[in-house]
């Protein structure tokens, strides 16, 4: 091969690696925006759409533009939020001695409820990952009724701090009246994307 072929040939794949670099940066910057745009677009069916795309935000990297990628997600973030109440209601009981009798049982509670929701919710993401076609209207009943259990678990929770007064109702109401958006949003997400048959 002549030297200015060779020339031309390196300068061509020259040309092509960079051009293969410039789409390897520019291509995330716009599957981050497109993905952005699809989490604001899904949350607007939930009740709390700012808390929704929020936290959903942190999975705009790994996630598609899908439903069913969104719904696990969104229950996914229900689950490690309902697990770092529960440890943090646990830790609580050091402060025993400067918490009411109303509070203590009301507390006790709580974290019966907290380990319930996380079964319900640990069942409700075995079920959302093993999707068939066939099935699916069956399969996404279930996840319906384990995530509304999981949200009437938090209004639970809530009702025996009515009658308790204290600092500790208010530390507790405020982590569950965010845990209960959270999984009211998840089980939005999931009533949409059960509605559309799979398809």
């Amino acid at each position: 091969m002549a030297p200015s072929a060779i020339i031309l040939s390196v300068i061509v794949m020259t040309a092509i690696l960079a051009s293969g670099a410039a789409t390897k940066v520019l291509n995330p910057v716009h599957s981050d925006a497109q993905m952005a745009e699809f989490i604001r677009t899904s949350c607007n069916v939930t009740l709390y759409p700012q808390v929704c795309v929020s936290s959903l935000s942190s999975y705009a990297g790994p996630l598609k533009p899908k439903q069913s990628d969104l719904v696990n997600a969104a229950v996914q973030v229900s689950l490690v939020n309902t697990h770092n109440v529960s440890v943090w209601a646990a830790g609580l009981k050091t402060r025993r001695a400067t918490m009411s009798k109303r509070e203590k049982a009301a507390l006790k509670d709580c974290m019966e409820n907290f380990g319930t929701t996380m079964d319900q919710i640990h069942q409700s993401l075995a079920e959302l990952k093993h999707l068939r076609r066939n099935t699916f209207k069956i399969q996404m009943s279930n996840v319906e009724t384990w995530m509304s259990a999981a949200l009437t678990n938090e209004d639970s929770c809530l009702d025996g701090f009515e009658v308790a007064k204290g600092r500790v109702k208010a530390m507790v109401t405020g982590r569950v009246h965010y845990l209960s958006k959270l999984i009211s949003n998840a089980l939005a997400l999931v009533n949409t994307f059960a509605a559309t048959g799979g398809h």
